[in-house]
């Protein structure tokens, strides 16, 4: 996307958002004006990492959402968010090393990120008959967005399925922390959890196989896990062997997508998986998946909602498709709306120096509270709240989208 495009999207987000602010009474001084929102994607990125990282908590974790109608943090936590945080802060820190940019952050970015691995590894548990240890929150950690804190042996048989599953993606991410923190750094420390997590996802995996009319059962965060896993250790027979039946078996039938995170995770593994195999049904999967999301799911645009998670499924998607000309207006159309939910997306970061938001037409919610949370995304227009969640997807997705920026950079 052009600087000229980007730009023309900030400025009509901005007036769109001083139209919906109420005429009168006007502002009292130059402290309420909305704030000039950055110009570069990259700025976008080390507000929002800067964000995350000042909601890293002693052991590890990280605040998860903020609620400015209270005035509080909110109860609701998740441990795949919470892990999906360290794989972030480390694809951003390999972002850095990899570009040259910002040299005096990036050693913070990278304490940041072993402080998580610590706390992954502090909260990985072993099950009974399953190898390996998967990340836990439910049996040493109160509170989950996902279900009610119950001791295990009370927990229904779906319950337990459900937090399984949980535990199973939350493991993916912190394997992919783990691998990207080592592939940037050299730094060996966490080798042995690394091995003791690639063995857990590969025993879900295989049980997956074993059930293949159970779709729900599967995870496609763990797929995308052991493909990188695979990319860096590529003489592991069992993962590849295992890796190829996984690709054939859940992409080669229909797969339901519950809901925009399978379709994103589903399209970001189908990318590694393509890239490795260069396997066309690989192709052939990402052009049913984006056709069914395009045409029956996010039919319209919606600009009240922040939609970096839907922007990142369909970057990863337009990238698999351009690999096979014949499928280049669905590449360009999946690009498109990828580029304009991110761009729509920007306006929900609150900005340094922000006081207020708008809720709609007439309705402002004023704070100095937004100070605090400069580099936080909100859920959109009707909810002010924060979430590490909306943080990681819009952080993952701008690192999509930052070449033009990079470029730039390194002009002479």
């Amino acid at each position: 996307m052009t600087h000229r495009f980007f730009k023309s999207v900030l400025c009509s987000l901005t007036i769109m958002l001083l139209c919906a602010c109420p005429k009168a009474p006007e502002p009292k001084n130059e402290n309420e004006n909305l704030p000039a929102p950055p110009t570069k994607v990259l700025d976008y990125l080390s507000l929002s990492v800067q964000y995350m990282m000042n909601q890293q908590k002693n052991d590890g974790f990280f605040n998860y959402e903020y609620n400015f109608i209270t005035g509080n943090y909110t109860n609701w936590d998740n441990v795949i968010h919470q892990t999906r945080a360290g794989y972030v802060l480390a694809k951003y820190y390999s972002f850095l090393i990899r570009n040259n940019i910002d040299p005096a952050v990036a050693p913070v970015v990278r304490e940041s990120v072993a402080k998580a691995l610590n706390a992954y590894v502090s909260a990985s548990l072993s099950h009974q008959n399953m190898p390996g240890q998967l990340i836990s929150f439910y049996y040493n950690k109160g509170g989950s967005i996902m279900l009610p804190p119950l001791r295990a042996e009370a927990a229904s048989e779906e319950q337990k399925k459900q937090r399984l599953n949980a535990e199973v993606a939350a493991t993916a991410f912190a394997l992919l922390a783990e691998i990207t923190y080592w592939e940037a750094t050299s730094d060996a420390t966490f080798a042995p959890d690394r091995e003791k997590w690639r063995d857990a996802l590969a025993f879900h995996l295989n049980d997956c196989l074993k059930h293949p009319s159970d779709k729900s059962f599967f995870q496609p965060e763990a797929w995308l896990a052991l493909a990188v896993y695979n990319v860096f250790f590529p003489k592991d027979k069992e993962i590849n062997d295992l890796m190829l039946k996984t690709d054939e078996a859940y992409t080669g039938k229909y797969r339901p997508i519950r809901d925009i995170r399978d379709y994103s995770w589903d399209m970001a593994a189908a990318y590694i998986r393509y890239q490795k195999t260069k396997n066309s049904y690989l192709i052939n999967f990402t052009v049913k998946q984006t056709s069914l999301l395009l045409n029956d799911i996010y039919t319209q645009h919606d600009t009240a909602v922040n939609s970096c998670s839907l922007a990142y499924g369909l970057a990863d998607a337009s990238l698999i498709l351009a690999k096979d000309p014949s499928f280049s207006r669905l590449e360009k159309t999946a690009l498109g709306r990828s580029q304009l939910e991110y761009y729509s997306s920007l306006k929900y970061m609150l900005l340094p120096e922000q006081t207020w938001i708008s809720l709609g037409p007439g309705r402002t919610l004023h704070s100095q509270d937004f100070k605090k949370f400069a580099g936080a995304y909100i859920y959109g227009q009707h909810s002010p709240r924060t979430s590490l969640e909306l943080s990681e997807m819009c952080i993952l997705t701008g690192m999509r989208f930052s070449n033009e920026d990079i470029q730039e950079l390194k002009q002479p």
